[in-house]
């Protein structure tokens, strides 16, 4: 095994010793020489460096990233508005053309009841002229068959009379 957790164990141990050495000889917890100065400067060099070179990219992405996303919400917001107005335009629309339609439906109820009228009423008409019609060649029928009748009861009678006078004729 290459890496021994023991040997790193005893590694801190004795970079916790050889720091308390130091402190020991410096005599306190912060040492106040020129090293502090020091050290403030080469943060302050780190902060200006990370701040050029990964807090401002970083930055400057980031802001990037919530704009496109703020955009993003806005013209989602937008388009969901657009969508809200369009389905409202659009079931008016639907109530307007249904109450067209329903006005349609009436006035071609209407018209059919009115034109089914003036059939029937025509129907009616046409019936009572033909019974009429019909009646009138019935009387004309039967006027000329009793015309016809009487006139053959009438042979029929001269007939009968002759032959009835002509059998008495014979017999007296």
């Amino acid at each position: 095994m290459l890496f021994d957790p023991g040997w790193a164990a005893h590694l801190l141990l004795l970079a916790a010793e050889e720091a308390a050495a130091v402190e020991a000889e410096s005599g306190g917890l912060f040492d106040f020489g020129g090293t502090l100065v020091l050290q403030i400067v080469n943060f302050l060099l780190l902060m200006t460096i990370l701040s050029a070179v990964f807090y401002g990219p970083i930055s400057r992405v980031i802001e990037e990233r919530s704009e496109y996303i703020r955009s993003n919400a806005g013209s989602a917001q937008r388009r969901f508005d657009e969508a809200k107005a369009l389905a409202d335009q659009y079931e008016q629309e639907l109530r307007i053309t249904r109450l067209e339609a329903q006005q349609v439906i009436a006035a071609a109820e209407a018209e059919a009841q009115k034109i089914r009228a003036q059939q029937l009423a025509e129907a009616q008409r046409e019936a009572q002229e033909r019974i009429a019609q019909a009646q009138a060649d019935l009387d004309r029928q039967k006027q000329a068959a009793l015309a016809s009748l009487s006139g053959e009861v009438e042979a029929i009678s001269r007939t009968l009379s002759e032959k009835l006078l002509s059998d008495s004729g014979r017999r007296f």
